[in-house]
Parts: structure tokens; C-alpha cells; sequence
């Protein structure tokens, strides 16, 4: 939704408001890592976007060339996407001076970085959204000039650091097994049968980047092995399932574990040649063989596709 723009004098009871411009934007929300939200983008709630917003798209990239004395040029060897900065300048502003004191601590207290990593959303009018993890670095430590606050109201330029240059889009969830009702690819089923199974499936990545999914499998089973058949990559669980286990394995950047049933670490039950492998952009054939299955058993697959762009 636009953000309209209204006069400095038409801010509720304040003395000396901050110059708003006019700016439409989608909505931006702060979440912390308590699951507290605030609507960054939001003039009835007295939050006002201002023009300015920087790191919303693409990031940095740090280039790895080389150069030979005998070619003219360089060649490319390869190249790293950097942590990226978010920019915010936001008005608050309250109704008299207790309600914007408490508004603004409230808030203040979201962005405390000893919390852990916040997320930052954008939400586009249809109701789309993309996500960035995020924590606060400056821009909050407290302006009294003429042109920064007042006694209602406060401009701050918040920057956020995040870790990860990429935005996450909306998580995909599919199921495979007997009975299974989710999204299938190709059309039809990937059904797991008495005794085996042998599916393939395809697997759209629409992000700019690979995706790292998350396998959950529920027993009973002898053995898996779930590929890539675009990559090459494969892992296989060796040790066995039993009817009500519940296998995790989570294959994202900085996290990749095998958990058994919430509690047991199932890493060594790993082949020691597995590849916790990764969606590359656009199609990727995945083929799951499980042994020892009956109706019971199911495999679910979660992902988040990573974007260069908010």
C-alpha cells in the first residue's frame, strides 16, 4: 500500500514534525528474534517510511581473477556474494509524549542485538513476501537536533547488518509417500510401495541461488538414498528405521545434521561418501530409493528459495 503523504502540521498534537515526503513502498516489518513485529511502513500506527532506503537489492560481490603475463585481461576464477547493509529512515511519532516514549522504547528494545538475528519482510500488495535475516548496528543511538526529534516525534536512520546477502522467499513444502496429498512433481505421485521404492521427481528452484532442503522421513525403511541426478550429489542413510522413527536431516549452510527423533545425533549413520547437496537454480531431477518401506512410510521435503533481490 502507497504511503501517502500528508502536511507537517496534520501529525496528531506535534510541535515542530519532521519534513515527510511522499513514498510508496510495499510494507517492511521488523520481527525480532522473540517474535515481536513492528510495522516499519505504517502511518496510523505512527511509523513513516522516508525516502532514502538503501540494500534492498543486489549485493555486493567480491570477484577472484587471475591474470597471466602472456594474455591480455584476466580470467574470472570465482566470485562471492558479501554480507549486505539495510538502510531505514523511519519517522515515529505518538499521539503525545508518554505514548511516543513507550512506542519508542518498545521498539528500541526489537532491535537490541543481544537477542540474535531479526528478520526483515517485505510484502508486496499481493500478499508475496520475501524475508532477509537481519540485527541492528547504528542509527538509533539518540538525535536531538532541530531536524532529528522532538518532543513527539524522533527520525532515525537504522542500519542493519545481515549475515547472509539473500532473501528467502516463501517455503515450499511437498510430501511423497502412500496416500501423500501434497504438490507433486511430475504429475503423478511419487508413491512409496511395500518392500522399496524408486521415485523421481523435479524439483523447480525459481531462486537466484541454491537451496538447501530439509529431508524429514518417517520409518519404517532399511536404507535411503536421495539424489540429485542433476548434480551427481547424493546421501544414504545406512542404519534402519523403525515404524515410529523420525529422521531429520537438514542439509542448510551452517546447520547440516542428522537428528533421530528430536534428540539423537544420526551423523554417523550417514555413507561416508553423502553430499548434504543443494537445489541449483531452475530444474534439478531428484530421485529417492528407500528400502524395507510400507504404507507408513513418507518423505518430506522444505526448502526456502534464496533471491539476490528483495
Amino acid at each position: 500500500m502507497p504511503i501517502l503523504a500528508r502536511s507537517s502540521g496534520s501529525l496528531p498534537g506535534v510541535i515542530n514534525p519532521p519534513p515527510i515526503q511522499p513514498l510508496e513502498v510495499p510494507s517492511l516489518s521488523w520481527t525480532d528474534s522473540q517474535g515481536r513485529t513492528t510495522l516499519l511502513s505504517d502511518w496510523e500506527n505512527g511509523w513513516v517510511l522516508q525516502p532514502g532506503t538503501r540494500g534492498l537489492d543486489l549485493p555486493g560481490f567480491d570477484f577472484y581473477t587471475d591474470a597471466s603475463p602472456q594474455i591480455d585481461g584476466n580470467a574470472m576464477r570465482g566470485l562471492h556474494a558479501q554480507a549486505r547493509e539495510i538502510f531505514l529512515p523511519v519517522v515515529l511519532f505518538g499521539s503525545d509524549r508518554a505514548d511516543f516514549v513507550a512506542r519508542k522504547r518498545s521498539f528500541l528494545a526489537t532491535m537490541n542485538p543481544y537477542l540474535g538475528l531479526g528478520t526483515l519482510t517485505m510484502t508486496e500488495a499481493d500478499g508475496s513476501y520475501r524475508t532477509i535475516e537481519a540485527y541492528y548496528v547504528s542509527g538509533v543511538e539518540g538525535d536531538t537536533g532541530q531536524d532529528s526529534s522532538g518532543l513527539r516525534w524522533q527520525s532515525m536512520g537504522i542500519t542493519l547488518s545481515c549475515p547472509s546477502p539473500y532473501w528467502l522467499g516463501e517455503s515450499v513444502h511437498l510430501d511423497y509417500g502412500a496416500g501423500a496429498t501434497g504438490n507433486f512433481f511430475p504429475v503423478l505421485p511419487v508413491v512409496v510401495r511395500d518392500s522399496q521404492v524408486l521415485g523421481a521427481t523435479v524439483i523447480n528452484n525459481l531462486g537466484d541461488a541454491s537451496a538447501f532442503p530439509v529431508w524429514t522421513i518417517h520409518g519404517p525403511a532399511t536404507s535411503v538414498v536421495i539424489s540429485n541426478d542433476s548434480t551427481g550429489l547424493s546421501f544414504s542413510v545406512t542404519a534402519s528405521l523403525g515404524s515410529s522413527d523420525v529422521l531429520v536431516v537438514d542439509a542448510r549452510e551452517r546447520v547440516q545434521t542428522a537428528v533421530l527423533n528430536g534428540t539423537t545425533n544420526w551423523w554417523p549413520n550417514l555413507a561416508a561418501d553423502s553430499d548434504l547437496w543443494s537445489f541449483q537454480p531452475g530444474t534439478n531431477n531428484v530421485s529417492m530409493a528407500l528400502v524395507g518401506t510400507d504404507s507408513n512410510t513418507t518423505v518430506q521435503l522444505d526448502y526456502q528459495p534464496r533471491f539476490l533481490t528483495a
